[in-house]
């Protein structure tokens, strides 16, 4: 009988640990952990292993920021709301990541790393940079802190974050609102012109979906038509945006 010799399987260090754990699960294998702060994956303590491995796995947005740089850690379902700054974001400092936020949620996320208690919100309004421009975003968040026994002192290892993006909710909100509104105040309207009035008004209410806006009243013939409201717009400004009355084929330009 012949008698194989069993050689124990060298496993590359973390292989294991970003199994399964999709897209980033890929791109965090990639990554040369040795040299971050967080140091190579098989010098990591159980706690970081634990969490990395329960983040990736979850469905929901999750992302995880270790160590005193608050290294960043975050899964499939939390990489859209980077947006253009993944996979770049991945690993890096969130301070770094998130500059144009950090003033606001810098604290939030700093508050439970220093041992204080978790910090959350229902609708968190920030400006954030992440698609070449600054957009109005909304989140609804709860920043929890990690125990780590191997970390003296405070004995928190990172902060995990739980994120969800209610950017559209709050817009679809805001805007059936302005709708509901509108049908409501011009509905007791007496007058065209009148409906002109109210409906500016109650764009003007509105000035985040709707900056500006102008209302004008053709006459009969369609060849003319006069202000009749208008929101957005300042007193000095109004003058040039606005002009008090045009005349189709006169040549009048608006803006």
């Amino acid at each position: 009988m012949i008698r194989q010799e069993l050689r124990p399987v060298e496993v590359q260090a973390g292989a294991s640990l970003f199994t399964d754990g999709g897209e980033v699960g890929l791109l965090l294998d990639a990554v040369d952990w040795a040299a971050t702060p967080l140091g190579g994956v098989a010098t990591w303590s159980p706690a970081l292993r634990t969490m990395v491995g329960m983040l990736l796995r979850n469905h929901f947005p999750l992302v995880l920021w270790w160590g005193r740089d608050l290294i960043q850690i975050y899964n499939d379902a939390f990489s859209p709301i980077p947006a253009a700054k993944h996979p770049r974001a991945l690993a890096q400092p969130a301070a770094e990541c998130w500059a144009e936020i950090w003033g606001v949620v810098g604290p939030m996320i700093e508050a439970p790393f220093k041992g204080g208690p978790a910090t959350w919100s229902d609708d968190l309004l920030l400006q954030i940079n992440r698609k070449g421009f600054v957009e109005e975003t909304h989140f609804k968040f709860a920043y929890s802190p990690v125990p780590d026994e191997s970390v003296a002192g405070t004995g928190i290892g990172g902060v995990l974050g739980t994120v969800a993006e209610i950017t559209e909710e709050v817009y679809a909100g805001r805007q059936f609102a302005t709708l509901r509104d509108l049908a409501r105040h011009v509905g007791d309207a007496a007058s065209s012109a009148m409906a002109c009035e109210l409906s500016a008004r109650t764009l003007g209410g509105n000035d985040r979906d709707i900056p500006c806006s102008l209302f004008y009243l053709t006459d009969p013939a369609g060849k003319s038509a006069q202000l009749a409201g208008s929101s957005g717009f300042g007193e000095s400004f109004a003058k040039d945006a606005s002009p008090p009355g045009v005349r189709s084929g006169d040549g009048t330009r608006w803006g």
